[in-house]
């Protein structure tokens, strides 16, 4: 077994550690670096897209090395996979044989083991739920050195706080997963435009039955066309075309300069970026260009060598627009500016202790790395806490204690289990110690 000290970081490069890789390649030697190493502060690490520290520990457990195998069922597009496989990998493997995932997040370069210590959403969440509600069974070694088989009907409450548990209670080794049947490469898409905030919230109500939807927003219009927005409303093609190949893009160059993405640069890429697209055009798109638009593009380059930080904020309330309004005042005010602002509409929740989506819209702000941001985050708390609305973990690196358990209601559910089968707390990260837990 290979083990190497390194330094990490999260997916936004504003923070990083030096911690020593363990790199497994089959079960007994992750038991074994349990048991026999007796290794504490430990967390598994996939291909580190989460953004901040959730996949940052003093130990790190890598499945790089881990043995892969793969079996699927070509007819009734189930698949059982070792947990290192990326989303990436196995789309040249499904969609040729006309199948994709129920749901998929924004970057295809994201492990399955990844996805469902996420519990990873995309843009038919208010159609079609989480990464999670796809996902049949598991197998997952805890911090006892014991592999547990997990589904819905099997080990539930483990199966519950494993999805969306950030990586805490064990290393998720393999998985099977239902597919959804489709018939091309291809989604059909149709472009609408927003004149501000209000007509945006209306819009993305009455394109609610496309089955993917999300809403661009300038996050740098102000007055009357605050809130104004591009909304993409797709559904998948139905020409027969299965033949993928991965779309190649321009990746942006390696730690571009600090001053070339400030916030004057930045509201006039939004105010370009708005005026570029045409209302009501439709076209086709491959699906790379559809689901990851940002895959081979290293964000964090864009934001240069300080990296970047995202948030993404749930609200759970009768009238969003309301607090959106008040959140979109709050970054003006603080003059950060976001290129990769986000608007969707979430469903229903799932039973999962940690999962982050919950019926309401959850708004998406990319922020240019700088000393400011810890404090300007505990004010967006200060903001937030008295309204219902929560932060998703995956995308955090700054969130306190207090505002997680807040808004975090099943917490405690979650680390009763937790304890059942790491007492000692022995696997943890550098969020998990921040947010108590």
């Amino acid at each position: 077994m290979d083990i190497e000290k390194i330094s990490l970081s999260g997916w936004g490069k504003n923070f990083d550690i030096f911690s020593n890789v363990y790199n497994p390649e089959n079960d007994d030697e992750i038991t074994n670096i349990i048991l026999k190493h007796k290794i504490s502060n430990f967390i598994t690490r996939g291909l580190g897209r989460s953004y901040g520290d959730s996949s940052l520990a003093d130990n790190i457990i890598s499945l790089k090395n881990y043995k892969k195998f793969l079996n699927f069922n070509k007819s009734e597009g189930i698949i059982e996979c070792s947990s290192n496989y990326s989303l990436a990998e196995l789309i040249k493997i499904i969609l040729k044989k006309g199948w994709f995932f129920n749901v998929t997040p924004g970057s295809k370069f994201v492990t399955i083991g990844g996805a469902i210590a996420s519990d990873v959403h995309g843009m038919n969440h208010h159609l079609d739920g989480s990464f999670s509600d796809y996902v049949i069974s598991f197998k997952i070694i805890t911090a006892e050195g014991k592999l547990y088989n997990c589904s819905k009907d099997e080990n539930s409450q483990l199966f519950q706080a494993t999805c969306g548990g950030m990586g805490l209670t064990g290393i998720i080794v393999s998985a099977k997963i239902q597919l959804l049947k489709v018939k091309s490469k291809f989604v059909d898409t149709q472009i609408v435009k927003t004149k501000n905030l209000h007509e945006t919230i209306v819009k993305l109500k009455e394109l609610k039955d496309n089955k993917y939807l999300k809403a661009w927003i300038d996050t740098g219009a102000k007055n009357g066309a605050k809130g104004r927005s591009i909304i993409f409303a797709s559904n998948h093609s139905e020409d027969g075309n299965l033949e993928y190949s991965e779309e190649k893009k321009i990746p942006i160059p390696s730690n571009l300069p600090n001053f070339i993405l400030n916030k004057y640069t930045i509201k006039l890429l939004n105010k370009i970026y708005y005026h570029f697209h045409k209302h009501n055009k439709q076209f086709k798109q491959n699906i790379d260009s559809c689901f990851y638009p940002l895959d081979g593009r290293k964000i964090y380059n864009l934001y240069g060598k300080n990296g970047c930080v995202q948030f993404q904020i749930l609200i759970e309330e009768n009238n969003p627009e309301i607090l959106i309004y008040k959140i979109l005042n709050f970054f003006q005010e603080k003059e950060q500016y976001s290129f990769l602002g986000v608007i969707k509409e979430f469903g229903t929740c799932n039973n999962n202790y940690l999962s982050f989506p919950n019926r309401g819209f959850t708004l998406i702000v990319d922020l240019k790395m700088n000393k400011k941001l810890n404090k300007i985050h505990q004010e967006l708390e200060d903001l937030l806490k008295n309204h219902k609305t929560k932060i998703y973990l995956t995308k955090d690196s700054f969130m306190s204690e207090q505002y997680f358990k807040k808004t975090y209601n099943n917490y405690n559910k979650f680390k009763e289990i937790k304890n059942k089968h790491d007492p000692l707390n022995l696997i943890n990260s550098s969020q998990s110690r921040r947010i108590g837990i």
